[in-house]
């Protein structure tokens, strides 16, 4: 079978771009786009990403300008990102990065109760 044959898709709960908690939180948003790029794959779906977080961009300094999904989309890359939870201070939601054009998408809420926003 030829590479060119092959669909290669991955799947990454990204943590919402941190690490830890309290005091020993860090940033690994950076990180996470190198290791989006050396993945490689046709089809990146991201779970827990940050479209919008004041308090977090507040407190880390090399926060992201752009939403998470944009920045960790390696060039070429069709970013899709849709909110599954509002918080008090952002949101976060479900990503895909895509080598190909996206036509369209839609956003179905599958939640079953208002803690576990889906």
């Amino acid at each position: 079978m030829d590479n060119d044959d092959i669909l290669r898709v991955a799947t990454y709960n990204i943590h919402k771009g941190v690490q830890g908690i309290g005091p020993a939180r860090r940033l690994e948003i950076h990180n996470l786009g190198l290791a989006v790029e050396q993945l490689d794959a046709d089809i990146v779906c991201l779970q827990e990403v940050r479209g919008l977080h004041r308090r977090e961009a507040a407190y880390f300094q090399r926060w992201p300008d752009v939403p998470q999904a944009e920045f960790l989309a390696p060039e070429g890359y069709e970013a899709v990102y849709r909110t599954n939870a509002f918080t008090k201070h952002g949101e976060h939601g479900n990503a895909l990065l895509t080598r190909w054009p996206v036509i369209g998408h839609q956003h179905e809420d599958i939640s079953d109760h208002r803690f576990e926003q889906r």
